[in-house]
C-alpha cells in the first residue's frame, strides 16, 4: 500500500501549467550529482533514460511534447535541458509562464529579451529560450518550442 501511494505522489498530476515540470527538483536532479545517482533518481520514478546523440548525454522522453536532456562531464551531471514542443501560438504563453516563475524564484535576469533569459548570478546558471519565429522551418510546421537549461558554466 505504501509503495502504491509513493508511486502516486511521484507521478505527474495533470496541470494547467505548461512549464511546471521544467525544474530539476521535479526529477530529483541537481547539477553536479554523480551520473549513477542521476540515473537511479530517474529510474526510481519510472523514467527510462536512453543514450543521446552526443557523448555523455542521456535523454528522457517525458511525453510526446516534452523531453529532457542530461549532459555529463566525466561522471558528473553538468547540464539539464528541458524542452517543450507546442503549437506555435501557445509557445509565447508558455515562455511567459516560465519567465514569471524564474523572476519569482531567481529575481531579475542579467540579460533578457522577449525570447531569451539568462540567469548567471548564482549556480546553477539558467537560460530560457523561446523558439517561435514564424519564418523558421519548425514554425512552418506549426511548432513552437520553449527550452530551459540549468547548467554549470565552468564545464564546456
Amino acid at each position: 500500500m505504501i509503495a502504491v501511494l509513493a508511486l502516486l505522489f511521484a507521478t505527474a498530476f495533470p496541470s494547467n501549467s505548461k512549464t511546471s515540470w521544467m525544474r530539476p527538483e521535479s526529477f530529483h536532479l541537481t547539477i553536479g550529482m554523480p551520473r549513477a545517482a542521476a540515473v537511479r533518481a530517474l529510474e526510481s520514478n519510472g523514467w527510462h533514460p536512453k543514450k543521446g546523440d552526443a557523448a555523455g548525454q542521456l535523454v528522457v522522453d517525458y511525453a510526446d511534447d516534452k523531453s529532457l536532456t542530461l549532459q555529463f562531464a566525466g561522471e558528473r551531471l553538468t547540464s539539464i535541458r528541458f524542452e517543450l514542443f507546442t503549437i506555435l501560438q501557445d509557445a509565447p504563453k508558455a515562455f511567459e509562464e516560465e519567465r514569471a516563475f524564474l523572476r519569482q524564484s531567481l529575481g531579475k535576469p542579467r540579460q533578457g529579451t522577449k525570447k531569451i533569459l539568462i540567469y548567471d548570478h548564482k549556480l546553477p546558471n539558467v537560460m530560457a529560450i523561446l523558439s517561435a519565429d514564424p519564418k523558421s522551418e519548425q514554425a512552418q510546421k506549426g511548432v513552437g518550442m520553449v527550452v530551459v537549461r540549468y547548467y554549470d558554466p565552468a564545464v564546456k
